[in-house]
């Protein structure tokens, strides 16, 4: 299949003499042309189809095979299965939810506490919340201390002094009400 060279991917060529068209159209590059994934997808579509369609004849042989009772308790098994699963995804939700609260009455944000949420194994007590709430507490009150211990302390024996600009707005201050 012959292509045709797109003239506007060569900088300039509108400006170039012929001489100059004609080198740059030898010196052209083509790209390399696109697998076709196409037929590979069809392949793949076409096997899934196929494993499909076997699956469904074999589920269907077997049901005619099945006596009404087998098919009565096969029914009923699946819906429990489906059943236990919802349960457990409920339960997991509900489980998520409780930790995040918890964690983030422990001081996490919430996006800190849905993710660790996630990551906590089911069964997790409420004594862990706890001592994560008191350690996260006394981390705080350690920190906050040492801010304090950083802060520096007035020296004694010397006043502090007001600077010219404070004198100014005080004297301001002192004319506004009437005194001098």
């Amino acid at each position: 299949m012959a292509s045709k060279i797109d003239t506007k991917t060569i900088e300039g060529f509108d400006n170039m003499s012929a001489e100059e068209k004609l080198n740059a159209l030898l010196n052209y590059e083509f790209e390399a042309p696109k697998a076709d994934e196409s037929a590979e997808l069809a392949r793949v579509r076409n096997a899934l189809n196929k494993a499909s369609s076997e699956a469904a004849e074999y589920r269907k042989a077997l049901r005619d095979k099945q006596t009404e009772a087998e098919r009565a308790e096969a029914d009923r098994l699946e819906n429990e299965r489906k059943l236990q699963e919802e349960l457990t995804a409920y339960r997991n939700k509900e489980r998520v939810a409780s930790y995040k609260a918890q964690l983030m009455a422990a001081g996490y944000d919430a996006a800190t506490a849905e993710v660790m949420a996630k990551a906590l194994p089911d069964g997790v007590s409420d004594e862990y919340f706890a001592a994560s709430k008191t350690f996260l507490d006394t981390q705080r009150q350690t920190l906050l201390s040492e801010a304090l211990d950083r802060q520096p302390k007035p020296s004694v024996g010397t006043p502090p002094t007001m600077s010219d600009a404070e004198k100014a707005e005080l004297m301001n201050l002192r004319r506004y009400i009437g005194l001098k």
